[in-house]
């Protein structure tokens, strides 16, 4: 059987199912007294592309990538649970926008090991996210 024929035999459903993760921020579960587990999700294609050129700045000739701009678009899209846009939430930590909340509720290795995860779900690994920051500059 060839892979068309296998596809075509497959569970369309299965395939094309959202891929989900939870990640614990052990820090906060810490904090709470209660686990603090995010669900996660895989950033479509032409998203996480979207992303990547969103987080692009062009000084003159020059291209640099935003990082911080980058991560928070990842952290915007790939948090499925919980809604942390929720506006009492914003409120309650005193955060306009879910990129403020995102800077107020995790501290900067927990922002890059969660869109890490994001990416990893995505179907990046580490150093093909870094070529692709590479190839973002040039």
């Amino acid at each position: 059987m060839n892979l068309v024929d296998i596809l075509l035999n497959a569970d369309t459903n299965a395939v094309l199912a959202e891929k989900t993760e939870e990640y614990e921020v052990e820090r906060l579960s810490k904090i709470l007294g209660e686990k603090f587990v995010l669900t996660l999700k895989a950033i479509p294609a032409k998203r996480y592309s979207e992303i990547q050129t969103t987080a692009i700045n062009m000084n003159g000739k020059r291209k640099s990538v935003d990082l911080y701009k980058m991560q928070m678009l990842t952290l915007n899209e790939g948090i499925k649970e919980p809604n942390l846009a929720e506006p009492n939430l914003l409120k309650k930590f005193g955060a306009t926008t879910p990129f403020d909340m995102y800077e107020k509720l995790f501290l900067a290795g927990e922002i890059t090991n969660i869109t890490n995860k994001i990416s990893t779900l995505s179907g990046y690994s580490e150093e093909e996210k870094q070529q692709n920051i590479e190839e973002i500059k040039n």
